[in-house]
């Protein structure tokens, strides 16, 4: 059986390893096993993740549904990154369990922001990117777009949402499995900018408002 030697971390920097996940769509899968018991007690498997860490120190890990706290004081973290997972272990010190967390596969960009952890920097102090001209001037011109150019477009896009959910329906019953995934990521993905361009417009926006 081979052993995995993981490498001490931080609630900091476990912190920074779930957030890299999120940003990029990986999911993450957990098990959860006590040390006196050789079959998990809890597992998750390929969900979406998100993390949370208060002011006391407690880390929040949310897989899809359920949460997970784990205090600082009382926990040992570890991590190891390969060419294109991440693996977390968060230890609980009086040797009662360990959660193993396994990301999917993350894309090479993600890799490299996950090992350029800077434990003198917080996630939350990470300057935003800058936007460049031509993303300066989308924003101005959708700012002024009156309310119908507005609703065309959004309902011209809900069309290809459709159509999406119908190419994606199609390849599912056909058992394609990984193109029906890709058109319902399309139609996700689609969906996500008709609301983000109805709501940068204010026009839009008041007329929507005063139908609902």
């Amino acid at each position: 059986m081979t052993t995995i030697q993981m490498i001490d971390s931080s609630v900091e920097e476990v912190k920074h390893l779930f957030k890299v996940m999120k940003t990029h769509g990986v999911t993450c899968s957990l098990e959860f096993n006590r040390y006196k018991g050789n079959d998990p007690l809890i597992g998750i498997a390929a969900v979406e993740v998100d993390v949370e860490l208060l002011e006391e120190g407690e880390i929040i890990v949310k897989m899809g549904e359920a949460d997970f706290a784990f205090e600082r004081e009382n926990h040992s973290f570890g991590k190891l990154i390969t060419d294109s997972q991440i693996m977390i272990t968060i230890a609980e010190n009086d040797s009662e369990y360990v959660v193993w967390f396994n990301s999917g596969v993350v894309p090479p960009e993600g890799i490299e922001e996950a090992k350029s952890y800077d434990d003198t920097k917080n996630d939350d102090d990470i300057d935003e990117p800058e936007f460049t001209e031509e993303e300066k001037k989308l924003a101005y011109f959708i700012r002024s777009l009156d309310f119908e150019a507005v609703l065309d477009a959004v309902s011209g896009i809900h069309r290809e949402v459709d159509q999406s959910k119908n190419k994606a329906a199609t390849h599912l019953r056909a058992g394609r499995i990984k193109t029906a995934n890709a058109f319902d990521k399309r139609a996700a993905n689609l969906e996500q900018l008709a609301c983000l361009l109805g709501e940068a417009n204010k026009d839009y926006n008041a007329h929507v408002c005063q139908v609902d």
